[in-house]
């Protein structure tokens, strides 16, 4: 017999609003489709139901028909999506696996490490959280903060009350259903700001015009708020936007991957561009770069370095590589070119082997000679697809290499190249030869100049009812 199973359709469940998901029937946004996943989570049997479909590899034909005979459809569609959104969000935040989450939501919110390291330069009582989503960044200023988290969508709402609690500061967190651009900021208070890029359409906007709220609205933040942060992606256009020197404009990555550009202003303005790369915590300012100058061009040297995307997009790469005594292989060309090794996590070193024109019989050449059979293949500057250029070469050796194919304003040069680093971290001996030093000895070394971030960086109307939210 099919368990009772009750769909809301009061005032809590009518006043959702299309927000970061659809609110077309049988969506995750839509208000059935949140009380169904709610008594998912609240019931025994639909918390069984969550763990039987977690558990399962795959999910045949008949084993759907027999969990739909056992649950109603909507619970079964719920935990499905239930199930599916988890699993992005445990490879998004350390709760993850037990967070009340969607599957766009999850999409959209800040990585658990980029959280953290913003919300450690938030050293106030009370932070507005507008646009909160499933609460990511919420949660972790919620580590420190009170956190009034504003979403116009009820459903997130009560995500975030949820989420909360899994993660032990509901009683610093206050859940408020209202649009950002009506939401009147409390006296005293910092803000967080993550605008909807999905607002208009189910891509991505680039342009920051097409963010909602828009550049307007920010700016109105901006003059009237003591201090806060706006995160953007990182390949918006953002210094179109923000050229003022009264902001502070910050590339963070993580593990290699850049994820967002964080607008500060107010007191926590350091600096102007910033450069930061997680989870090793180090960063690099304009401050840093003395001389504001060009780094010069040199040849193809012993060792050539793949620097980290928050330093190009943050536009720091230049002064990095004269701090560092390094140089650019050419004019538009990222991969920087020294005779030393330089340990930093912003950069992968690569010793160079052999340089080859890019000429498809010299390259299979090359391989079979090196006996090269696991092939990284990085490309800058020229339109070469990777994977294509690895089938035509079929490497098949017993070694592992990396290849370089560098443009710019003359050919494509191919490098074949080793990583330096595969397990402690390199440096040079007096004699020039490369030496292996572990992570523990590399400690005591002089490690990257860099900056810190500044050290000194209740109810309300609209607030949702917590009831009845399922027990976390």
């Amino acid at each position: 017999m099919n368990p009772r199973y009750h769909s809301s359709s009061g005032p809590a469940s009518a006043r959702g609003q299309k927000s970061r998901g659809s609110s077309e029937p049988g969506s995750a946004g839509c208000p059935e489709a949140v009380e169904a996943e709610a008594w998912v989570l609240a019931t025994e049997m639909g918390r069984h139901l969550l763990e039987e479909i977690g558990n399962a590899r795959s999910l045949g034909p008949a084993q759907l028909t027999r969990l739909r005979k056992e649950a109603p459809p909507e619970a079964v569609r719920a935990a499905l999506r239930l199930s599916q959104a988890r699993h992005k969000a445990a490879m998004k935040f350390e709760q993850g696996s037990r967070m009340w989450v969607d599957p766009l939501g999850v999409e959209q919110a800040t990585a658990e490490p980029v959280a953290k390291h913003k919300a450690g330069r938030f050293r106030c009582e009370l932070v507005v959280d507008l646009c909160a989503g499933i609460g990511g960044d919420t949660l972790a200023l919620a580590a420190r903060s009170n956190v009034l988290a504003v979403d116009r969508d009820h459903g997130m709402c009560r995500r975030i009350l949820y989420n909360a609690r899994v993660s032990g500061v509901s009683e610093r967190v206050l859940p408020i259903q209202a649009r950002a651009d009506r939401f009147v900021i409390p006296p005293g208070a910092w803000l967080h700001l993550d605008p909807d890029r999905r607002a208009s359409s189910s891509r991505r906007a680039s342009r920051l015009v097409d963010y909602s709220p828009g550049p307007a609205f920010w700016n109105s933040m901006i003059e009237g708020v003591a201090a806060g942060a706006i995160k953007l992606s990182p390949a918006a256009d953002f210094s179109k936007h923000f050229a003022s020197s009264n902001l502070e404009i910050e590339l963070i990555s993580l593990r290699g991957e850049c994820k967002e550009a964080t607008v500060w202003f107010g007191e926590l303005v350091s600096c102007r561009r910033r450069a930061t790369r997680l989870p090793e915590n180090v960063t690099w300012t304009d401050q840093d770069d003395h001389t504001q100058q060009v780094a010069a061009v040199a040849p193809l040297l012993r060792l050539i370095y793949d620097p980290d995307p928050s330093l190009l997009r943050a536009g720091l790469l230049d002064g990095f590589a004269r701090e560092h005594q390094l140089y650019r292989l050419a004019e538009g060309v990222d991969y920087l070119t020294g005779e030393h090794l330089v340990t930093s996590p912003f950069l992968t070193p690569f010793q160079v082997r052999e340089v080859s024109p890019l000429d498809l019989k010299a390259l299979t050449r090359l391989i079979v000679k090196n006996e090269i059979g696991t092939l990284e293949i990085k490309v800058t500057g020229a339109d070469i697809t990777p994977e294509a250029l690895r089938e035509k070469l079929k490497p098949r050796g017993a070694q592992a290499a990396t290849l370089l194919l560098i443009g710019g304003s003359g050919a494509v040069r191919a490098v074949l190249a080793q990583r330096v680093s595969t397990g402690g971290l390199a440096t040079s001996s007096p004699a020039g030869e490369l030496v292996m030093r572990s992570p523990a000895t590399e400690a005591a070394a002089s490690p990257l100049p860099s900056t810190r971030p500044p050290e000194g960086a209740a109810g309300s109307s609209g607030a949702v009812d917590p009831s009845p939210f399922p027990t976390a």
